[in-house]
Formats: C-alpha cells, sequence, structure tokens
C-alpha cells in the first residue's frame, strides 16, 4: 500500500495533462477565475487508517507550460475533526498539472470536514522552482488569478476498517512464469529478482554477492544445460584423465560469464571455443527453459563486451514505469576498474543499440543506488577519486534530464556525454595528513552507509605483507560527508591482514598467515571484536574470502572450511567442513575456490568446489549451505572455474568445468497422469488406479534426456535428487536406490463425496499404482495430486470410472424329499406295473401263435 501516493498522483497527472496543454490567445491583464476542487478516498475510511486528500483545480494557469511559467501558489488545506478541532496545512505549489496531494491519518470515529482554499495570485510569468518564462506567456503576465475555494467534503471514519477492492493474487504454488501481472504486487516484491551485474564480471554490486530480495534453489534440480564450448574428455588418442578435458580452468581463456538476469533472462558474451577465445556475440536465454530469445552480434563496434545490467523507474508529469537496459565496454577488458572511456547502451528486450557515452569517468566502484538526490529507483551510480576528492558518479543521470518538461525521462539515444558535470553529484575533500604524516587514502569496500577508505604500507610487493600499519576512514555513502577518522590502525607487521568484507555496520579484517579475523565498526572505526581464531587446514592460508549477511560474517578458504562468525559477538555461530578427499584431490580436503565466485541469495551460502591452476580437475562440487546453521542443504558436482553463481526468480545459473555447460538449478513444473481400471466393475470388487508423475522442465526436451527417457524424465524425492540428476544430465550411475514422490488419491463418489483413499509413492520410473475397492455403487472421479517439493512444483490429474450393481442370480426350485409312504407304495406300484407289462407280452405271444 506504500505505493498508493505515487498512484494517486499519476492519477492526478492523467486527469489533468489534457488541459495542461491549453494556450491563450493574447490579452492584457485580466481577472480569471479559478476553480478549486478537494477529494478524499477512501470514504468511509477505518480509524488508524491512511487517508488520500487530492486539490485539484479545473486546469493549469494560462501562463504554464510545463515546469516553466506560472504555478498555483499558496494553497491551504483546512481538516476539522469531529471534536470541531481545525488543523491547516500549507500553503503549497501546486504541480504543473494543477494539483496538490496530501494524506493524514484520522485517528477520532466520526465525520471529518476537508476544505481546501487558494488565495489568488498575480501572473508573474514563473514560479518558485523555475525561473524560466515561457514565450506564450507573457502576454498575459500581471492578469490575476481569483482566489476560490472548494465545497467542503465530509469524510466518514468509521470503527470497521476499510479493505482494498482490488486483492492482489498471494505468491504462487503452481509453477510461473514473465511476465508477472502489473496488479500482482507482492509476487514482483518477493519472488521477481533480478541480477544486475554491478560488481563486475557477474557480481551483484559493489557490496558484494548478495541477493538481497526473492528465493533461491533448496535442492540441485536441474532446469537445464547449455554448451558453452566443447567440455569433458576429448577421446582417443588424447589420454583420458584428470587434466586431458576440454580447457575448462584457465585465466587467460574466456568461457562462460553470467552477466546479468533481467525480467527472467539470462544475458551472457559467446565466445569460441579457441585459445584465444573470441568474442562472438551476446546472448539472451530465459532462465527457465533455456530457450534462446536473441542472439546479436557483440554491439554496434562488434568488439564489445557486455558489463552490466539495469532496470530503472521513474515518473513525471507526462509518464511513469520501468525499463530495462543492457551497457558494453569496450572488449578486452571491463568497464570496473579499467581505463575505459565510453560505453554503449542498449534495450535488454530486443538488445538493439540505443545510445554511445563518450568521455565516461571510469570508477572504480559501481552499485545499484538505494537512495540518492532524486527519487529515481534503479539508478547505478559509482564512486571515484579524483584531485583528491572522493566523488559520486549517477550513470542514470546522463540519460535523463536534470530539469524542464523532460526531467525524470529515460532516452538513451545517440552520443552522450560522460563527462557532463551534472553526473557527478557531489565531491568531498579526502584528508591528505595524519600527525604530519602525508596520506593517500583510496577505496577499499563500498556499503549503502558507508564508504570505507583505506591506505595500508605494503612491505613486500604483491604478497599482502603490511609494514605493521594502515590509515582508515569512513564517509557517509549518500552525503559524502565524512563520519570518521583518518584512524592509524596497527596490524600484525610483515603478515597478510587485509580488509575482507563489509556491510551491516561492520568491516571485518582478516590475517591469511594465522587465519584471525577482527570486527571493526563502520561507524566509528573502532575495534568490536577479535582477534577470533577461525578454524582451518593446511591449505586455508593459500587463499580466503568472505561476505555478510544475515548479521553474520562467513569466511571461505582453500582449505574446505567456512566459518561464521556473528557480527555483535564476535563468536564463531557455527563452522562447515567440505570432507577429507581420500585419493579425491591432491589435498587434504575438497578446496574451495574463490576469485569472488561465491553467492549468498535465500539464507544459503553457495560456493564452488575446486582449485584452478593446480592438475588434477578433481572430483568437486557446488554447494548450498545453510546461512543460519552451517548445514549442507545440497550439493551436486560442479566446478565452476572463474564463471560467477547469478541467482534471479529463483533460478541458479551456474558453469560447469567438468563439460563446459551452463547450468540453470530451480524448481521446475511436473505433470502428473492417472487412470483407473477396470472402467466399469460391478459392487463389491476392486479397481487399480495407476498413473506417473514426470519432469517436465525446459531440458527434458534435450537430447540427453529424450533419447535416454523416452515416456519422460521421472520427478523423483528430494533424497535422491543429487544422484539422479547426475544420472540424468552428467552421465553418472543410475542411483539404484532412487525414489520418486508422493501421491494423494482422492475420489468423488456418486453421492457427491470428497474422500481421501490413499497415497501412493511413485517409482524410479514415474509410476505408482493403488489398488481400492469402491464401497458403493455409481459413478466415480478419481484425482492423483502430487503437492510439490522443493524440486518440483504440483501437479494433479483426473479420471473417473462406474461401479454396476452385481447381477441377480436366479433362485433354484428344491427337490421334494419323498414321504415314508411313498418309499412303501411307489415300489408295490411298480411292481404291479411291471407284472401287467409281463402278463400282456405273454398273452400277445399266444394271440400271434399258430395252431
Amino acid at each position: 500500500m506504500n505505493e498508493k501516493p505515487k498512484i494517486f498522483t499519476i492519477a492526478l497527472i492523467l486527469l489533468l495533462t489534457m488541459s495542461a496543454m491549453i494556450t491563450f490567445a493574447p490579452a492584457q491583464a485580466i481577472d480569471i477565475p479559478t476553480f478549486l476542487f478537494v477529494t478524499a478516498t477512501p470514504d468511509p475510511v477505518g480509524i488508524g487508517q491512511i487517508v488520500y486528500v487530492g486539490i485539484t483545480f479545473s486546469r493549469p494557469t494560462p501562463t504554464g507550460s510545463g515546469y516553466s511559467g506560472d504555478l498555483y501558489e499558496g494553497i491551504t488545506l483546512e481538516i476539522t475533526d469531529p471534536d470541531g478541532k481545525t488543523t491547516t496545512s500549507g500553503p503549497y505549489l501546486a504541480s504543473p498539472v494543477a494539483g496538490v496531494v496530501y494524506n493524514f491519518t484520522p485517528d477520532k470515529l466520526g465525520n471529518y470536514t476537508i476544505q481546501a482554499f487558494y488565495p489568488g495570485q498575480v501572473l508573474k510569468g514563473y514560479n518558485p522552482e523555475n525561473p524560466t518564462i515561457s514565450s506564450s506567456s507573457r502576454n498575459l503576465i500581471g492578469s490575476k488569478m481569483l482566489p476560490s475555494e472548494s465545497s467542503i467534503k465530509t469524510l466518514t471514519v468509521q470503527q470497521e476498517q476499510v479493505k482494498p477492492i482490488y486483492q492482489t493474487p498471494p505468491l504462487p504454488t503452481e509453477y510461473w512464469t514473465r511476465p508477472i501481472h502489473g496488479l500482482n504486487w507482492n509476487w514482483g516484491a518477493e519472488i521477481g529478482s533480478n541480477w544486475f551485474g554491478l560488481g563486475g564480471s557477474g557480481g551483484y554490486d559493489a557490496t558484494g554477492n548478495v541477493q538481497p530480495v526473492g528465493t533461491a534453489p533448496n535442492s540441485p534440480h536441474i532446469m537445464w544445460t547449455k554448451a558453452t564450448q566443447f567440455g569433458g574428455q576429448p577421446g582417443y588418442p588424447i589420454t583420458s584423465d584428470t587434466s586431458a578435458t576440454y580447457s575448462s580452468i584457465s585465466l587467460l581463456q574466456s568461457y562462460f560469464q553470467p552477466i546479468c538476469i533481467l525480467n527472467g533472462i539470462l544475458y551472457y558474451n559467446v565466445y569460441d571455443g579457441s585459445p584465444s577465445s573470441n568474442l562472438l556475440g551476446w546472448r539472451a536465454v530465459d532462465v527457465r527453459t533455456g530457450e534462446v530469445i536473441w542472439d546479436k552480434p557483440a554491439g554496434q563496434t562488434g568488439k564489445e563486451t557486455l558489463a552490466w545490467g539495469q532496470i530503472v523507474n521513474y515518473d513525471n508529469f507526462q509518464e511513469y514505469g520501468s525499463n530495462a537496459f543492457l551497457y558494453s565496454s569496450p572488449g578486452g577488458g571491463g568497464f570496473f576498474g579499467s581505463t575505459a572511456r565510453w560505453f554503449g547502451i542498449y534495450d535488454a528486450y530486443t538488445g538493439n543499440f540505443l545510445a554511445n557515452v563518450t568521455d565516461a569517468i571510469s570508477t572504480s566502484k559501481i552499485m545499484q543506488s538505494v537512495e540518492s538526490s532524486t527519487e529515481t529507483e534503479g539508478m547505478i551510480i559509482g564512486y571515484y577519486v579524483s584531485g583528491g576528492n572522493l566523488c559520486l558518479y549517477n550513470y542514470t543521470k546522463l540519460v535523463s534530464p536534470a530539469s524542464g518538461m523532460m526531467s525524470g525521462f529515460i532516452r538513451a539515444t545517440g552520443n552522450i556525454n560522460g563527462s557532463n558535470p551534472a553526473a557527478t553529484e557531489w565531491k568531498t575533500p579526502l584528508p591528505t595528513t595524519f600527525n604530519g604524516d602525508t596520506i593517500s587514502l583510496s577505496i577499499s569496500m563500498v556499503t549503502p552507509e558507508v564508504i570505507l577508505m583505506r591506505q595500508v604500507p605494503n612491505a613486500i610487493t604483491y604478497q599482502g605483507v603490511t609494514a605493521g600499519y594502515q590509515y582508515v576512514a569512513g564517509f557517509d555513502a549518500k552525503t559524502g560527508a565524512k563520519l570518521w577518522g583518518p584512524i592509524n590502525q596497527t596490524l600484525p607487521a610483515y603478515e597478510d591482514t587485509s580488509v575482507l568484507c563489509a556491510g551491516q555496520g561492520y568491516y571485518v579484517m582478516h590475517n591469511k598467515d594465522k587465519d584471525l579475523a577482527w570486527g571493526y565498526s563502520l561507524t566509528t572505526g573502532q575495534l568490536q571484536w577479535g582477534p577470533v581464531q577461525l578454524q582451518g587446514g593446511g591449505d586455508s592460508s593459500v587463499w580466503r574470502d568472505g561476505e555478510i549477511a544475515y548479521g553474520k560474517v562467513y569466511i571461505f578458504d582453500l582449505g574446505g572450511y567456512v566459518n561464521a562468525i556473528d557480527l555483535e559477538t564476535g563468536q564463531v555461530a557455527w563452522t562447515f567442513y567440505a570432507g577429507d578427499a581420500g585419493y579425491d584431490t591432491p589435498f587434504e580436503s575438497y578446496p574451495i575456490f574463490g576469485y569472488n565466485r561465491h553467492m549468498i541469495s535465500d539464507g544459503k551460502l553457495f560456493l564452488s568446489e575446486g582449485c584452478m591452476y593446480t592438475v588434477p580437475l578433481h572430483p568437486a562440487y557446488r554447494l548450498a549451505i545453510n546461512c543460519t546453521d552451517g548445514t549442507l542443504v545440497w550439493k551436486v558436482l560442479q566446478y565452476s572455474s572463474t564463471a560467477s553463481c547469478t541467482v534471479g526468480d529463483g533460478y541458479l545459473i551456474s558453469w560447469n568445468s567438468f563439460d563446459n555447460q551452463i547450468y540453470s538449478f530451480g524448481k521446475g513444473p511436473s505433470a502428473t497422469t492417472v487412470s483407473a481400471s477396470p472402467k466399469v466393475s460391478v459392487y463389491g470388487s476392486s479397481v487399480l488406479i495407476e498413473g506417473t508423475v514426470m519432469d517436465i522442465s525446459g531440458g527434458t526436451s534435450q537430447d540427453v534426456i529424450t533419447t535416454r527417457f523416452p515416456n519422460g524424465l521421472p520427478a523423483v524425492s528430494g533424497d535422491s535428487m543429487e544422484a539422479w540428476m547426475e544420472y540424468a544430465y552428467m552421465q553418472q550411475i543410475r542411483p539404484t536406490d532412487a525414489t520418486g514422490v508422493e501421491v494423494m488419491l482422492a475420489i468423488v463418489d456418486a453421492n457427491g463425496n470428497y474422500r481421501t483413499i490413499g497415497t501412493a509413492t511413485s517409482d524410479a520410473d514415474g509410476f505408482f499404482s493403488f489398488n481400492w475397492t469402491p464401497d458403493i455403487e455409481g459413478k466415480y472421479t478419481v484425482y492423483a495430486t502430487f503437492a510439490g517439493s522443493e524440486s518440483y512444483y504440483a501437479s494433479h490429474a483426473v479420471s473417473a470410472f462406474t461401479v454396476d450393481s452385481a447381477p441377480v442370480t436366479a433362485t433354484p426350485i428344491p427337490t421334494p424329499v419323498p414321504s415314508m409312504a411313498d418309499l412303501y407304495f411307489m415300489p408295490a406300484i411298480i411292481g404291479v406295473i411291471v407284472a401287467i407289462i409281463i402278463v400282456g407280452a405273454v398273452l400277445a405271444l399266444l394271440v400271434t401263435k399258430k395252431p
């Protein structure tokens, strides 16, 4: 509901824009009547609920032209509560479309009255915010706008709270796709996440690799894969071993880098498979399906690399909304921290060219602006040091005029001067001495609140070994004001101690040689805790990195250890160890790879095992670790080399050195089928209910799946997911203990009663069956429902069968039982009859005998 003031303003803009375009014919100074109106919504309203008040004139001043000319001045608003107490607010200056927006929260039951007043004014051709006089208004200068007052608006405040008429849909429980409907506000706020790549080489931004919103996968379910070059084992005559795979771990060769994810689309640079890594172009791919949205040449020059993405929201009295852009830099190096003096701007939807920015200022840190000097959301800003000053550079201002009717517009077109002074919002002098010593501070860490400046003399070049001290100072990230410092902080001499990360009010330093950590306040520069001894192994001192999120700092190293420290207490909250590697690696553990390739999202720390430079390319895993307790959420065979890990809309994008393919992990769609047999049965007999539950994610239409699973890829349980995905997509051993998913079976009987009759669990072929004996006659509708899991969205299917009455069996006629009389009389009768027959036969012989 916090968007309502903006929505109300926009509504006023739309109502009054047409009248803003009225022009007046030349005239002498005259008295011009004004017509003032006031509205209040909602009415009635519940006590304690916000009320939006609109003050509008029937038309703008005749001399007004956008932001130039006269604007209505001195407007006041009187609100009288049910007790008769009147509150006056103002005076206000109307907008170019002759409106004022005001809101208040009533705290008394009963009727409020609201009325607006305008004192009138003499037209002078300009307004307090813009001295520009429009040429079309000069003939009316000196004319008088007459006073006016609105009618009285009565507002009823009741005890019952007023609910919005339109109810935005809840978060989806079904598989969802882009675009997110414009009225699904909570979808956009909670699950519609983007990754801007503002930190360079795919990093989130200058503050680190933390995705602040949205979800991230809770299982290693694979949505799709896509090759970037040849990968894996090449085959004969190359010896198949751990060092023979197609190149995938070189720092000199580019393979893949996820630049950004905007609106559910992954953008990245495409390279050939040669050792030179020739840039071929740009590609946009759907993160859910792997579908290629477009392929484009590498910018206007054919040699530009994608550098970052942006979604910027703006509004003014002419229009409002969001736009998505892609930024490119000259080939051969990223714009971040480079000496690049220009970059290109492209439309993210089509990849089409929009503008060039020349003579751009090269900034050392770039981040998305959370709050700046304007209300534009999604601005990109960079901090740099020049001429002894810390400076804030606003890239978005290069494509947005600072004032006038076009103020707030985003119009990236043509050639833009990057050295425009308007883009540098502020400059703050940096201290140059400390106790008489000359110092030279540079940007060390950037957070949304504080810029940490630092100078540390190195005792040994290229080894990070300090001389035993450092100078640090903190500056406000929004205003540039110095907050504290410089401070001379003592460090262990001739040891590798550096600032590891910063955020949430702290910056953390770490001694790589001794595996010690310290926490300092970003707001004061003072030590808060430490040193804290971390758990580690023999390889932990080779490399380490860190990130801050959820009130903890997470420090991970090549030794396979992750230590989480509570930022407030300095206590180690938990320690994760990747495990002893045995013969899998030449190290004592599974090393965790660095180079800023980690990522935190949705309460999980995502890391890549592996180690560059050193043969072999050993078994390694993508790890998802619970940030709260350090437990392993899931893992899957994957080593990402120099490619970063990104997440958008809940789908994690990473690259796999084992086969040189892009992988998308996330929650996919499922399909359930059900049938019942026989279709018609007789009462008292059983019915067999059968069906399947299948994975229908985009990757299941790839050859790697369709050729081996012609009937579809079965959906499996969470416990089976890791091994099943490795089998299905990575040619690993088929698990013999894979289990399917649970299916709830229910019926609607002939009486219209809905009943659950049981559950069935599908097997590794996706098949389930259930035997049931109907308990009444008639038609049945059977429902099979898979409720979904961390890997799949829910699905269901419907079938039907009929139970007829059993056929009627004919009643047999009983055989009479003979009585005792019958037993005696019947033989006698039979004997008489036999005698008669014999006598008759004898007589016949006598009659026929001749003498």
